[in-house]
């Protein structure tokens, strides 16, 4: 204020440095407040008074002094007003941010559990499958082929029929396993995700194709986060033999204090860009990626 106030002097009283005084107005008032503003301005205005007084004009008119700190006032209230809005709009910011944020974490702890009852209910239907319906059709299963021994010692006409009955208890038994396991993975609540990986890489090697498992670290000790990972690395294998016909797949599990990670290799020739972009498959994994707490 003191170097606008020497300008002032050294320019003369012809020449009205009014708008260069608004700087040190402006910052007073928007850093400490309307007051600080107002004393700064008063000091402008005497600032001006001595310039003037000292660049020779006999007497300054008190009605340019009053002018000038009226001009400086409305100037004051005006920005300070602005300052109350931005403030004002940066809170509601702040708040409807926090808002939103305290809205996806429910959304995403909805999710979570959404998916845990899912996969509880999968297990079930799976074990269901494996336990009741398995050993139903495997008890029809031998009665049928008890007949069928009877029906071959009688020289019996049905007896091609009987054996066909039986092979097709036996093909739905097969189904039957095939869908529990896609379904439910029993390793998950014994020795773990290796164990479950390592099932499913054997899975895969018996359809001609070789699959390997490798891992490092310790399995994790989060039910939840190893079911999402067994998903995720399934789904994975799924969809590289699906659409990628591969010879050798290769399953990566890197597990360390901080971070697991899970890669699937396949020497297959790859996704089409259609099924990049519409495959319900990859959409799945990055959201169960997501549900565990990592990315895709």
């Amino acid at each position: 204020m003191g170097f606008i106030g020497w300008l002032d002097y050294v320019s003369g009283f012809e020449n009205s440095l009014l708008i260069f005084y608004l700087a040190p107005i402006a910052i007073g008032t928007w850093f400490l407040g309307i007051w600080f503003g107002i004393v700064v301005a008063i000091f402008c205005v005497i600032a001006t008074v001595l310039a003037d007084l000292a660049a020779g004009v006999p007497r300054v008119p008190v009605w340019n002094c009053g002018t000038a700190f009226v001009a400086y006032l409305v100037f004051i209230f005006l920005l300070r007003r602005w300052h109350s809005l931005l403030n004002e709009m940066h809170l509601r910011v702040k708040e409807r941010t926090a808002d939103l944020q305290r809205e996806l974490a429910r959304r995403q702890q909805l999710e979570k559990e959404i998916s845990v009852v899912a996969e509880e209910e999968r297990s079930r239907v799976g074990r269901e499958l494996h336990d009741s319906l398995g050993q139903h059709l495997a008890g029809t299963g031998l009665l049928a082929q008890t007949i069928a021994n009877q029906l071959e010692k009688e020289n019996s006409s049905i007896q091609p029929t009987a054996r066909k009955v039986v092979r097709l208890i036996d093909q739905g038994i097969d189904l039957t396993r095939k869908i529990a396991r896609g379904l439910y993975s029993s390793e998950l609540d014994g020795d773990g995700l290796f164990s479950a990986l390592e099932s499913l890489s054997r899975s895969v090697a018996s359809n001609q194709v070789k699959c390997e498992f490798e891992h490092s670290g310790k399995p994790p000790p989060s039910k939840e986060l190893a079911t999402q990972v067994y998903w995720v690395a399934r789904e994975a294998v799924t969809n590289a033999l699906k659409h990628g016909q591969p010879r050798h797949v290769r399953i990566h599990l890197q597990t360390t204090r901080d971070y697991l990670r899970l890669k699937v290799e396949d020497d297959g020739r790859g996704l089409s860009q259609a099924t990049m972009k519409d495959g319900i498959g990859l959409r799945v994994m990055a959201q169960r990626a997501e549900l565990a707490g990592g990315t895709s």
